[in-house]
């Protein structure tokens, strides 16, 4: 029993244990959506608030605030929600068919959700000076930029990330460390390309933000290029996990690795 309770923790990106269940009951599973949301929406709380600028001061606290952040949720929900806290992710583990895709767009929306919920509660806890000041936690391309280097940026960083996900805990089941693993990633992500983009790595941290920002942060302190490169958010995360699920696939996956 002891043996079965450690592999449904450190096994936290497959689809859950749901046996018993028609495809039907699994697809409706409230109680997996919700704590999906709660994960995305606890994630944009702890990381928001600034924790996410280019300004160089702050990416040691965004470095760390991540990695510690998705160590513990992954350590303490993997088991129940598969540990998806990224749509990027989720799409990866389905690409690689760990997951059903008839499950993505409940997961996506869960996280998009959570997203916007989690960067809500920030209005309700600051200022409208520390509001401003933090651009509601968005995360923004750095001016000395140009677009295809934040895109190029986030690709790469969210395939290391992912990468380390597949072959730490979707590709075996008895990596205790697995969630320690996957934190250290996104917080040497951050500590590389945190100057560049914030380095997002995951849409729903992206979107919510920027939603919340453009609704209560004064007209006067957005910047003009608040929504301009949004799409890097998303076109270079799903880039760096579709190359990393490929890879996967091809070449490392433990069981059903298309090249031998």
């Amino acid at each position: 029993m002891k043996i079965l309770k450690l592999d449904c923790l450190v096994n936290t990106f497959q689809q859950p244990s749901i046996s018993g269940r028609s495809p039907g009951q699994q697809l409706a599973s409230l109680d997996r959506i919700i704590r999906m949301f709660l994960g995305t929406m606890q994630a944009v709380v702890v990381t928001g608030g600034g924790s996410s600028s280019i300004v160089a001061d702050n990416i040691v606290h965004a470095a760390l605030a991540h990695g510690f952040t998705i160590f513990i949720l992954v350590a303490a929900l993997g088991h129940i929600s598969g540990g998806h806290f990224n749509p990027a992710v989720t799409w990866a583990v389905a690409a690689t068919g760990k997951m059903p895709i008839f499950h993505v767009p409940f997961y996506w929306f869960a996280q998009l959700l959570g997203g916007f919920c989690g960067s809500l509660y920030s209005v309700l806890i600051m200022t409208q000076k520390q509001l401003d000041s933090s651009y509601a936690g968005a995360t923004l391309l750095n001016p000395d930029n140009k677009w295809w280097e934040g895109m190029m940026s986030e690709a790469v960083v969210t395939y290391f990330l992912v990468h380390t996900i597949l072959l730490t805990a979707v590709d075996t089941n008895k990596n205790i460390l697995a969630p320690l693993a996957i934190g250290l990633t996104l917080s040497i992500d951050i500590f590389s390309t945190g100057a560049i983009t914030g380095a997002s790595m995951n849409p729903a941290r992206s979107l919510g933000p920027n939603i919340v920002g453009q609704i209560f942060l004064d007209p006067n302190a957005i910047p003009a290029h608040f929504w301009s490169y949004h799409y890097i958010y998303w076109a270079g995360p799903f880039m760096g996990a579709t190359v990393a699920a490929v890879l996967y696939k091809l070449f490392e996956a433990r069981e059903d690795r298309l090249l031998r």
